[in-house]
């Protein structure tokens, strides 16, 4: 029997919840990933020979009719389902080797807004760590206006979400349930506003609970689909130093708030400003001048005929139109979408610098002028 597509990818992200690098290994092995269902024990064997319960999960009809349900309830219920190469699935968080395969969304926000920032911390806020997440959200607002991820837990992620919403920001919650489970259930009122200037979103399937492991599973996705991670208040153990954890390893810029000597509740910040894994936020403005949004701003629009003037280097073109697609691009990435080696790159670049037409900005990017 032929499934929908999403029925198949409903199945196995059920299947490879806590395992999303197999599952990829599997369908890239396969093929295709409705052929994953079409072949028989002992197949699937050959393919993954050490994981005897899966393959009889694969095998079972159960596995399927239960996809086939899932997918129907969330069609009904306006809930968007996202195969991760799908066009609308955010490309940030598609770089990441252990990307979910299917996500679930309902709202109406840009998963791949031209600039993303996620907001971490304590649910144990203080007035101190609150009003200074406020104040940098209501910088970006005027600046950056980036999309602001958060957890949608008590203290800096319902500060995050609440300011965004004030300023005129969409804001996304990452849900360590399925998207049927509101958590905290007292924030149902504060989600639902969320639907309108923002959304939810989760990789986890419908009745999935609120357990230790599926939180710090899903601050993979809040790491993972932003440009930056600021830790607003984090105490020496958290979440917070997962996600920041997690946002280093996939080479996002990470900032931390930093609290006052012996201040326990800011420990985690004070700690990453220490050792260097976080630039610390000494003003509201931080993090959109570091990260290159407020001087995006206040030049003036370069039109496509005024940005390749004066340019006759196919390779300087190919730079400058990968350039503009994103707001920043690293050296690397610019040779992933353009295949120019490194080594023609630096002079390319530098000399395009030379010229004018773009510039170097924190972290080794770099970003039409």
């Amino acid at each position: 029997m032929e499934y929908d597509f999403y029925i198949y990818a409903a199945a196995l992200s059920k299947l490879f919840a806590y395992k999303p690098a197999v599952a990829l290994q599997l369908i890239e092995r396969v093929g295709e990933i409705g052929a994953i269902f079409k072949l028989n024990k002992k197949e699937l064997g050959e393919v993954l020979p050490f994981d005897k319960e899966i393959v009889a999960a694969l095998t079972a009809p159960a596995l399927l009719d239960w996809a086939q349900k899932e997918i129907d309830w969330a069609r009904a219920n306006g809930v968007q389902t996202l195969y991760i190469t799908d066009q609308r699935y955010p490309y940030r968080l598609r770089e990441c080797y252990d990307a979910p395969i299917l996500l679930y969304y309902k709202g109406n926000a840009d998963l791949n807004a031209r600039r993303v920032i996620s907001v971490v911390g304590t649910r144990k806020a203080s007035y101190y760590g609150k009003s200074s997440c406020r104040k940098v959200i209501e910088e970006l607002a005027s600046t950056g206006k980036p999309l602001v991820i958060s957890g949608l837990a008590y203290g800096i992620d319902a500060t995050a979400h609440r300011a965004a919403m004030e300023y005129g920001l969409p804001t996304i919650g990452v849900m360590a349930t399925g998207i049927d489970t509101i958590y905290p259930p007292q924030h149902r009122a504060l989600a639902e506003e969320m639907l309108e200037k923002g959304g939810i979103i989760t990789d986890f399937y419908r009745g999935s609970q609120s357990i230790k492991v599926n939180f710090i599973k899903r601050n993979r996705i809040i790491a993972g689909m932003a440009d930056a991670v600021l830790l607003g208040e984090c105490y020496s153990k958290g979440g917070g130093l997962i996600t920041t954890s997690l946002a280093s390893s996939y080479s996002r810029e990470v900032f931390a708030i930093p609290g006052r000597i012996g201040d326990d509740s800011f420990e985690g910040c004070n700690t990453l400003i220490e050792r260097e894994s976080a630039r610390i936020v000494t003003n509201p403005g931080t993090i959109s001048t570091s990260m290159g949004w407020r001087e995006r701003r206040l030049r003036p629009k370069t039109s496509a005929g005024d940005l390749f003037y004066g340019i006759t280097s196919s390779n300087s073109r190919a730079i400058l139109s990968a350039l503009k697609e994103r707001d920043f691009l690293t050296a690397e990435e610019i040779e992933e979408r353009t295949g120019i080696s490194l080594r023609e790159l630096s002079s390319e670049l530098l000399q395009l610098e030379i010229m004018g037409k773009i510039v170097q900005i924190m972290g080794n990017k770099y970003s039409i002028a």
